[in-house]
């Protein structure tokens, strides 16, 4: 980054001579010549100056009422990481579904739903059939939709 940066501050100040020469931003042959460089190289060179664009993290983005400066890393969105209230409702629900059933109906459910494995490969992991593996995630879903039913209350609706 360090070379990058120079060659684009050389850069940069090749446009800024050329631009007061002429009045006017220069053209690519107008630069390549100034600089004594190939135009391959100028091209080169104006692509590196474009992707060289860094910012401290440690940036004041704005102070608060408690003076306490927020930061630019402060502020910025993880776009790789899970949202932790996401993760815990995700928890919340899976354990709120899967009350009250068995050892295999639930494995049914997490299997099914959340490892999104198929009737025939819940059936082939829990040593059953294809369509008694989906006999009883009908029987499940039954169950699940009149329990839900009856606390429809609970939801405000």
């Amino acid at each position: 980054p360090r070379l990058v940066r120079s060659k684009a501050s050389k850069l940069g100040e090749a446009k800024k001579q050329l631009e007061t020469r002429y009045g006017r931003a220069p053209t690519e042959r107008e630069l390549s010549e100034h600089m004594q460089i190939p135009s391959a190289e100028l091209d080169k060179m104006l692509m590196e100056a474009s992707a060289v664009n860094l910012v401290s993290l440690n940036k004041k983005w704005y102070e608060t009422d408690s003076y306490k400066d927020v930061r630019e890393i402060d502020i910025l969105e993880d776009k790789k990481g899970e949202d932790p209230t996401r993760r815990v409702q995700k928890s919340d629900l899976m354990r709120l579904v899967t009350k009250g059933l068995n050892r295999n109906e639930r494995l049914i459910i997490i299997l099914y739903y959340y490892e999104e494995l198929t009737m025939k490969e819940i059936g082939a992991t829990l040593d059953l059939s294809e369509s008694r593996v989906s006999q009883m995630h009908s029987s499940i879903v039954a169950r699940l939709q009149e329990q839900l039913g009856r606390r429809r209350p609970e939801f405000g609706t």
